[in-house]
């Protein structure tokens, strides 16, 4: 009797609501807007650290690594373009003082030139010379300027390396044991992958990982998760975006991730790359059915099925399944052709 009773209140017509549903638990991350981890290239003297306390600017000098070697070798560099110029200095000079003479050359009659002495028979100008001349000294300054351009650039690449900064703005965590005094050169040896971590902390999101199907179907704007903390904190978060990422297994995976407001910043850093567990919830909107889980099981019929969907159409026909929750299952009327 209580069967048949349960069974005619499932199927009689039920109210169309619009709700929030409970979705489910979720294995969730903390992550800030942009991480970036930091490499030396090398072991060495390691010069101006900086305290890894507060936010800092980008293109904050964070680490100097073998900082005298690298001024020395700048000095030497320097010195060798400057001997390099002063000789093509030299040559240009030479070759702008025959340009001259040539010219005063050509300026001659044919009666003056037997007199002039600036020539030998074999070296006498032609109407090409000051053509010649004009394009030694052009190349004379492109081979100056190549030298220099690529001495600098070698130079770069191998010292610029050394020199550690703040790739964007935001908190600075050393991922090595410091020193007590850190205005003095520290000797590091340690065989570290990593040096420092770099998060930018103006913005943090609540991340999972959704491998089912039918929601990553639905409209995304529509999720909110939350996340509960130690003495009634409560983190919730607002859909900002969604991507695809590899997980360590090799797997892609579908990523959403949700936005905290401005003034959980603080919370949220110091949780961050924390695994903990968020509620994900769906606003179902208008024009669906909000049908209990524990009210279908107990319908007698629901012996003879499956799954939920043969449930969903032996007990309610018309309607198909939007979400399934936690408790409850959404359904929306089927439309008719």
């Amino acid at each position: 009797m209580l069967y048949r009773i349960a069974a005619s209140l499932l199927l009689s017509p039920l109210p169309l609501v619009a709700a929030t549903i409970e979705v489910g638990k979720f294995n969730a991350k903390i992550v800030p807007e942009r991480v970036s981890v930091l490499v030396l290239p090398d072991r060495g003297t390691l010069t101006d650290l900086v305290k890894p306390e507060g936010r800092l600017e980008a293109g904050t000098v964070i680490a100097v690594l073998n900082k005298q070697r690298t001024q020395e070798a700048r000095e030497d560099m320097e010195l060798q373009i400057a001997r390099e110029r002063m000789n093509k200095k030299d040559e240009v000079q030479k070759l702008r003082n025959q340009r001259r003479k040539v010219q005063f050359y050509n300026s001659l009659s044919p009666s003056e030139r037997r007199f002039n002495t600036d020539f030998s028979p074999e070296e006498t100008p032609t109407k090409t010379t000051l053509q010649d001349i004009d394009e030694r000294i052009a190349l004379l300054e492109k081979e100056l300027a190549t030298m220099e351009r690529r001495k600098r650039s070698e130079f770069a690449i191998k010292h610029d390396p050394l020199t550690l900064r703040m790739p964007f703005a935001g908190r600075l965590q050393y991922n090595i044991t410091l020193p007590e005094d850190l205005s003095k050169p520290f000797e590091f040896s340690e065989n570290v992958r990593s040096f420092a971590t770099v998060c930018d902390d103006s913005t943090f999101y609540i991340t999972i990982n959704v491998s089912e199907s039918n929601l990553s179907l639905l409209d995304e704007k529509k999720f909110g998760i939350t996340v509960k903390l130690p003495g009634d904190k409560v983190l919730r978060g607002t859909y900002s975006h969604r991507r695809v990422e590899r997980a360590h297994n090799g797997n892609d995976m579908l990523v959403y991730f949700f936005r905290l407001p401005e003034e959980d910043n603080a919370t949220a850093y110091d949780i961050l790359g924390s695994n903990t567990m968020a509620e994900l919830t769906y606003d179902t909107g208008d024009d669906v059915l909000h049908v209990n889980k524990a009210e279908l099981i107990a319908d007698p019929r629901a012996a003879e099925c499956e799954n939920w969907e043969q449930l969903i159409n032996l007990l309610h026909p018309g309607y198909s399944i939007l979400l399934i929750g936690q408790r409850d299952i959404v359904l929306t009327p089927v439309k008719s052709n």
